[in-house]
């Protein structure tokens, strides 16, 4: 499955490793491409890339994917194979949202909130879920009108608001895409010390300097710039705003890393001399 957008996950030298591991527990799954610093692989047809980027950023469940599965043997077979080495958030089992369900943390620290549903009727697999606690508690309608104005191919698919207690109004569910790629976001019920931090980031790749211009300005104007195409959105949530043919330039250009690693926005003829 094409995406415009895809997550990348933040690794201490085990990128290879993790992916290795994610083919063997997703069916339809392999390792694409990967060199020291990048690994990029089809995870149940969908595009991730790993980064070996040193001991920074840890995972936290601030920022989740959800695994659409059509059956409770499928669900039962995911959580056998990703809590090894790693442990339960939730329990699988009946829930009031969902007939059959659970959290896990898998031994490199990422989660996974295994579900059932229509994946026929989803198209897509896995999905980020994007959980507003931490500072940016209660924020999540506040950013899914954010992405509205920016994505032009922004769609929203679901919203179920809190209808009673502290959080009545609040969003309890939401399914939108942005470029193409199913996002799920939710207020959280609960107060948590943990909030989105670079562990996981969206690259958006960019035909064009006006596109990265365009990405850049919006998500730097209230949030912050980072290196090498890295930015933060008002929100906290990283992006990275990249040439679509970032690894080929990478590739054929000897000094397009040296002129890479002294960017924040990228300049497209600046890594192209």
């Amino acid at each position: 499955m094409h995406l415009t957008i895809y997550p990348a996950l933040w690794f201490d030298n085990q990128a290879l490793e993790a992916f290795e591991f994610y083919c063997s527990v997703f069916p339809n799954s392999m390792i694409l491409e990967h060199n020291s610093t990048v690994v990029k692989a089809s995870l149940s047809n969908q595009t991730f890339i790993g980064i070996n980027g040193g001991p920074y950023f840890l995972p936290n469940p601030a920022i989740s994917f959800t695994v659409i599965c059509n059956s409770r043997q499928e669900i039962t077979a995911l959580w056998q194979k990703l809590i090894f080495g790693g442990a339960s958030l939730i329990d699988l089992g009946h829930y009031s949202w969902n007939a059959y369900y659970g959290w896990v943390q898998d031994q490199f620290g990422y989660t996974w909130q295994l579900q059932l549903g229509n994946c026929s009727k989803t198209q897509q697999h896995i999905l980020p879920n994007l959980l507003f606690c931490g500072i940016h508690q209660n924020q999540c309608s506040q950013a899914l009108q954010y992405y509205q104005k920016i994505f032009t191919e922004f769609q929203r698919h679901q919203l179920l608001r809190y209808s009673s207690g502290d959080l009545k109004g609040k969003i309890q569910n939401s399914i939108f895409s942005l470029n193409q790629l199913k996002f799920i976001a939710k207020d959280s019920p609960d107060l948590h010390v943990f909030d989105f931090n670079e562990s996981v980031s969206f690259v958006i790749p960019c035909k064009t300097q006006q596109e990265i211009d365009y990405y850049w300005n919006y998500f730097t104007e209230h949030g912050s710039e980072s290196w090498c195409g890295w930015c933060k959105d008002v929100f906290g949530i990283s992006w990275q705003i990249v040439p679509e043919n970032i690894s080929e330039i990478l590739k054929n250009k000897p000094k397009a890393l040296s002129a890479l690693t002294r960017m924040k926005k990228i300049i497209l003829q600046d890594l192209l001399t």
